[in-house]
């Protein structure tokens, strides 16, 4: 049996679910049939405008589908769904020609928006887990009723749409920078058990979750358990969530408007876990190619990424890192804020043995490997450092020089904190400074050890 722990309870399968997961398998039919229905749902209907546009895409009615997709925009973007809101969009203007609605949309989510007003949108219902499927209606009647929902749906949106409450990275972008990134955006649908980040890879793109969800696992080493079954292959409902496998461990599951896979944008590291999607999914993906283009000709626009990807990184590694956990959450955007992100190359020396000490270093992605230079002038390996722990608090704590050199063995992303800003947090958070005293007595007594042995084992090859 699965263990119940590893996975946090998800939302129920809706009929849009299915009508989705049928679209990624390819049978716009059978999509068609269960989301026509949905469009009468106030909680889901905006949502299966998009939907119905990329089935109609699929089986060559260019006429419905620029039909629904400029409906579903604005309709979407009144409900404050900016992800799938900007997908819809993306394809008005592939179809047409046509950018204004992505000009409408950065007045809606972008930086520039006015939202002097109140920019807040009351959640819609729940979406009904009621399946209807029109079973009777040929490929064209399925079509004709469709456009003639969606026309209707079309009457009731207001000629200007409001502004809406500031969402990670599309808040952040000004209009020019908020247009060129949403159209480097290539829009994919999935089913369930897609593999859309490979723990260990490197490089790749950054993706936006328009619709559905995903979870984030990586490699456990804990003893491997066989799962129920393997749910890329034998998922009992498309859209019901994939069982991990027993070697991974879920650390988290992220859904509509989430960003995953900005750390590419900072580090040539290797991904540090795998991402799938737990049911149909409509997700946006900004190719690495096409997003270093779209940064060159729009400054702003790297800028702002960067930015965002370093904010997520600080704020990723304080909920993460076990060094932090004694910190209350109150207090962790302060501490957030102290912290410098820096990237190595494999080679690049974070600190040299014997010098002052540079700051406490705690690793985000990739790892690095700590000498110790002998008084022959040989060097020993005492260990490696991963992503969650730190280097550098030896020589903070106990005052005194650095103990030994630590250099990169791979692309590393690391959050450093200086000495004078390491001082003022430490006096703010004194369990902080009591963990670091632990871990840097344990270090040193532990290199102590590692270089006495070594010592030892050179004298026993010694003849006199």
């Amino acid at each position: 049996m699965s263990d119940p722990k590893r996975s946090r309870p998800r939302a129920p399968t809706t009929a849009l679910d299915l009508s989705l997961g049928a679209l990624a398998r390819n049978d716009p039919d059978q999509c068609l049939r269960i989301a026509i229905p949905v469009l009468d749902d106030y909680g889901a209907g905006a949502p299966a405008i998009d939907v119905i546009g990329r089935a109609a895409v699929t089986v060559g009615a260019m006429g419905v589908a620029r039909v629904a997709f400029e409906t579903a925009a604005r309709a979407l973007a009144l409900q404050g769904l900016a992800a799938q809101a900007i997908a819809a969009a993306v394809a008005v203007e592939r179809l047409t020609s046509n950018g204004s609605l992505l000009t409408e949309l950065a007045g809606v989510f972008g930086a520039d928006a006015d939202r002097s007003g109140d920019p807040h949108v009351a959640p819609p219902p729940l979406a009904s887990e009621r399946v209807t499927e029109l079973g009777d209606l040929s490929r064209e009647q399925l079509l004709a009723l469709a456009q003639k929902k969606i026309e209707a749906l079309r009457k009731t949106l207001p000629a200007k749409l409001p502004p809406r409450a500031r969402l990670p990275l599309w808040g952040t972008l000004p209009t020019g920078a908020f247009e060129r990134f949403a159209r480097v955006m290539e829009v994919r649908v999935f089913g369930a058990g897609h593999a859309a980040i490979h723990e260990g890879e490197r490089g790749g793109s950054l993706f936006v979750v328009a619709r559905g969800e995903v979870r984030i696992a990586r490699r456990s080493l804990a003893p491997k358990a066989a799962p129920d079954l393997d749910a890329t292959t034998h998922l009992p409902r498309e859209s019901m969530p994939a069982e991990l496998p027993g070697d991974l461990e879920e650390l988290a599951v992220l859904g509509a408007e989430s960003v995953f896979g900005e750390m590419a944008l900072l580090t040539e590291a290797p991904r540090a876990a795998s991402v799938h999607t737990t049911r149909a999914s409509i997700l946006l993906e900004a190719p690495p190619a096409a997003l270093a283009a779209a940064a060159k000709e729009v400054p702003a626009l790297g800028a702002e990424l960067l930015a965002f990807s370093r904010s997520r990184l600080v704020q990723n590694l304080l909920r993460a890192a076990p060094l932090l956990r004694e910190v209350p959450p109150s207090d962790r955007v302060a501490l957030a804020a102290a912290f410098e992100a820096r990237s190595y190359a494999p080679g690049d020396v974070l600190f040299r043995q014997g010098s002052e000490a540079t700051g406490l270093f705690l690793l985000a992605s990739g790892e690095v490997e700590v000498r110790a230079t002998q008084p022959d002038g040989s060097d020993l390996v005492v260990g490696a450092v991963r992503p969650g722990e730190c280097v550098g608090e030896i020589s903070l704590v106990l005052r005194r020089p650095t103990t030994a050199t630590v250099i990169a063995r791979a692309p590393t992303a690391a959050l450093v904190l200086s000495p004078e800003q390491f001082m003022g947090i430490v006096r703010r958070h004194p369990t902080l400074l009591a963990t670091l005293y632990d871990l840097a007595v344990a270090r040193d007594e532990q290199l102590l050890q590692v270089t006495a042995q070594a010592a030892e084992e050179a004298d026993d090859l010694v003849i006199v």
